[in-house]
Parts: structure tokens; sequence; C-alpha cells
């Protein structure tokens, strides 16, 4: 097991000056509707982050299914929320649910090209569910790896993915310096997607990887050479497809990557991409967050009898602590907030009552809290309890989470907002918590930042109230509390 090569640190604008010029202008944009429609299987509900006026399912019932493609959209999102799940959990829910899609593009005649959209700071199960996937929609020409994630800093350059450091902001930190690599289910060391490969692949027979360089998507007449390399590309039926990493650092780089695969009609590409890539390949151009007065119309006064609005904060990660604290200290005239000890829940069962005790007395105080037009925000304890076991650390995270699902189920107050903090735990609180089977994105809340609205489709628990799905890593510390303040008089 060799040691990952170590990367330093880089200013954003160091690292932008020593880049040629990206592409200017109107980036040729080659037709993609021959690829298909395009199925985003996102691995946590973060995904809908770059997008707007687009479907996201959260179950794969087959008549589900079924009724999308029959829309016709250009594309849609399906909610597989396997990074809360272990390998072999996950293993058994993607095979259904790709089952199912596979039926049902047959049975509706649809051809399809599919996304495998997961972490920008490449947690989940790789190359678990590249492999499913193809084994089903296979044989593919080549996968493609491109975590990046502009609106969160997430970029690559080199073959190094970066994040921008939550902190000061100007800051690239490379990929396996952040806390994301230490996470106990999906750690890694390597910072170098091409060392990350081999990293999750155990070091053992690695496929090929074919690296398009941030140079080369700026040159002149870059979507032809990139379609060109595209189309040379020779797989061989017993051997693993190469693995084509573009070094995307800004939007345009996406573009231009996508422009050449435009160009290459009759190669067979699966994704593994963070957000952005989603966004540029369907096509959906950027808006500006939607604003208060859209969501909620007129100013009203402080004295509104409207009910207050409910956060949720199950994510542990140190920028979504800076945020929760910020929230509390600069909202508190009307924010009431109840916190619940993780190592008192983990402690306890289904089956306790004290569990339960707890549980309704959560709910009837945010019902209280709603009624008065004050914010309630129920947050976990900040002590992160793990084990070393990353089957046994997801388990403990996932009853911490079926309490939270289960509060949230107990509220009978309509609230004005609902936002959820952290991927899995919004994952669970839209299916489990508020019964979504089916939702609208909106556009964003802010940047980074999904909002959705619920569709009648499964009788949702409150259908049409705004569903802000907060992503633990993204925004500033100021993001989620300067948020809950410009909804408080809407």
């Amino acid at each position: 097991m060799p040691d990952p090569t170590s990367y330093t640190r880089i200013s954003y604008k160091d690292a932008e000056s020593s880049l040629p010029n990206p592409a200017t202008g109107d980036i040729a944009k080659p037709s993609l509707k021959n690829r298909g429609t395009l199925v985003v299987l996102d691995d946590d509900p973060t995904g809908t982050q770059t997008v707007h006026d687009i479907t996201v399912l959260t179950t794969f019932e087959k008549d589900v299914l079924i009724d999308q493609f029959k829309t016709k959209e250009s594309g849609f999102f399906i909610l597989t929320n396997t990074r809360a799940y272990h390998h072999n959990e996950a293993k058994t829910l993607l095979t259904k649910l790709l089952e199912n899609v596979q039926s049902a593009a047959r049975e509706t005649d649809t051809g399809i090209e599919i996304v495998l959209r997961s972490d920008s700071t490449l947690r989940g199960h790789f190359p678990l569910e590249n492999d499913l996937t193809s084994s089903l929609f296979g044989p593919f020409d080549a996968w493609v790896l491109a975590p990046s994630f502009f609106e969160g800093g997430r970029v690559t350059m080199n073959d190094v993915h970066y994040a921008l450091d939550a902190h000061d902001g100007v800051t690239l930190v490379p990929v396996g310096d952040t806390p994301s690599a230490a996470d106990k289910g999906f750690g890694f060391k390597s910072s170098n997607l091409k060392d990350w490969i081999e990293e999750k692949y155990e070091w053992k027979d690695v496929p090929e990887v074919m690296s398009i360089s941030v140079e080369e998507l700026r040159e002149e007449g870059a979507p032809e050479k990139i379609s060109a390399r595209l189309k040379a590309i020779k797989r061989t039926e017993d051997g693993k497809p190469p693995i084509i990493i573009p070094n995307t650092f800004t939007s345009s780089d996406m573009e231009v990557f996508v422009a050449g695969i435009g160009l290459a009609p009759g190669v067979r590409l699966l994704y593994r991409t963070g957000a952005s890539f989603v966004s540029t390949r369907l096509g959906i151009a950027k808006i500006a967050p939607v604003s208060p007065e859209k969501l909620f119309g007129p100013t009203k006064p402080e004295t509104d009898s409207a009910p207050g609005g409910l956060t949720v904060i199950g994510s542990y990660i140190p920028r979504t602590t800076a945020q929760r604290e910020y929230l509390l200290e600069h909202c508190n005239s009307h924010i009431v907030h109840l916190e619940l000890d993780v190592a008192q829940l983990l402690g306890q069962n289904d089956s306790n009552q004290d569990h339960w005790d707890l549980i309704n007395w959560t709910a009837r105080t945010v019902d209280q809290v709603l009624e008065k037009g004050m914010d309630a925000v129920v947050s976990t304890s900040r002590k992160l309890i793990t084990n070393d076991d990353g089957k046994e650390s997801l388990l403990l995270g996932s009853i911490v989470t079926s309490v939270l699902v289960n509060i949230v189920k107990a509220i009978s107050v309509r609230p004005k907002y609902v936002i959820a903090k952290g991927g899995i735990t919004s994952s669970d609180i839209a299916t489990e918590g508020l019964g979504m089977k089916k939702a609208r994105v909106v556009g964003q809340a802010a940047t980074g930042v999904p909002l959705w609205r619920s569709e009648p489709t499964g009788s949702p628990k409150w259908p049409d109230v705004p569903y802000i799905v907060f992503p633990g890593n993204v925004g500033t510390t100021q993001t989620l509390g300067d948020l809950v303040a410009s909804y408080r008089t809407r």
C-alpha cells in the first residue's frame, strides 16, 4: 500500500492565473438528444444543487418510472441515497433500482444515458456502483470521472482534486486533506484522481486512466480534439473500460468537455460526476438563487400569525457545526433550539419507552414553537460518536437519523418551510419523514443549496411546503443563518 503523494494548498487566484485563459463566448453545443434521456442516480439529494425546473424521484417503483419516462423530459434525478448504506446493502438496493430503470425504459421505448452523481469530495461506493451499472447497461467504451462542483469550490487541475477552504474562502485544499477524506465509511488518502482510482481498486487490476488536461480543454478546437480522442478509444470485451478524467477548473471547461462528447455520438460512456456535469450535460443555464419574495410573496410584519419554519440539523462535520453556531447566535430572537444528545440516543432502542417519549416530547414542543410563529431548530449534539468499522459507523448514523425522521413524522403543525442540513438527513426526512415520492427542483435557496417542492404523487405529508436540501459541506459560516433570517418576515 504505497503512501499517497502529498500536495500543497494553493490560493484559488494563484491556481487560476497559472492556467491558460478559459474559452470565451458561445461554446458550440452539439445536440445530445441522440444520447437519450439522462437518468441521474444521486447517492444523496444534494446532487440537485446546480439545476432547476427538473424532476427528482425519491422512489424507484416501476410504475413511477414509467410515468416519468412518458413525460419525455430530457433528464431527471432518482434519489438512491446509497451513501447511507454499507457495501452489501447498497449493492442490493442499486441492483433492484437499475433493473426497474431498465425495464421501464424498455416498456416506454426510451433510450437512456446514466450518470452516477456522487460526492464532489469523493465519498461514495466506487467502483461498486459503476460495476453494477456496467453489468446491466454495458458494455461501455469508457467511464468518466468528473467530480467538479464549481459553485462549491471543488475543482480539478493536474489530475489533483481540490476543495475550497470553508473558513477563508480563498485557499484550495487537496481533497485528501479535507474532513471528507477522514470519513469512517468512505475515507481515502489520495488527492490525485489517478492515485484515488488505484486506492479504490486496492491497487489491483486498475483500469487504464486517460487524462484530459485543463490546457487541452482550453486550446483552439478543443471539442473536436476531445471527440477524436473519445472515438479512438479501443474497448476490449474482456477488459475494463478506461477511465477518463477531465481536468475542469471552471464551468467553461466542463462545457468544452461536454461539447466534445456531443461530437462523439457513437461512444458509449458511463459517468460518475459531481453536480456541475449534470447541469452542463442537460444545458441548464445558471439562475440566481430563489429570493424569499418569490418563494413567500411580499414582506409581512413580525406580528404576522403565520407558522414558523423548521430546521433539522443532522450533519456533524465542522462546517455544519460552525453554521449552526452562527444561526443560534444571530437568529436567537426568533429561534427555539432543541438539541438531542447523541450518546443518549445510541443508548436506547426502538422498544425503549424513553426513546419514544423523547421523540414525542420534541415533536410537541416543535408544534408549540411553530404555532407561536417562532422558528424551530432541532439538531444533534456536536460530539461525533463513531466506530472504527465503517459499517458500524453507518449504522450509528442511521440510528440518529431515524430519530430525526420520527420527530418530523410526529410534528402536527405545518411549517412555513423545512430545512434539512446534511445529505443523509435530508434524504431520509424527504422520503420517510415527509413521504415524498416525487418533487420538482425549483432552483437554489442559496448557492449550492437545492430548493424542492413536493408533488402530490404518493400523498406527501406537507404538499408544496418549500423543502431546502442543505448539504453539510456547502456554504460559508453565515449561509444557514442568513437563509433563516431572510425567510423570517416573508
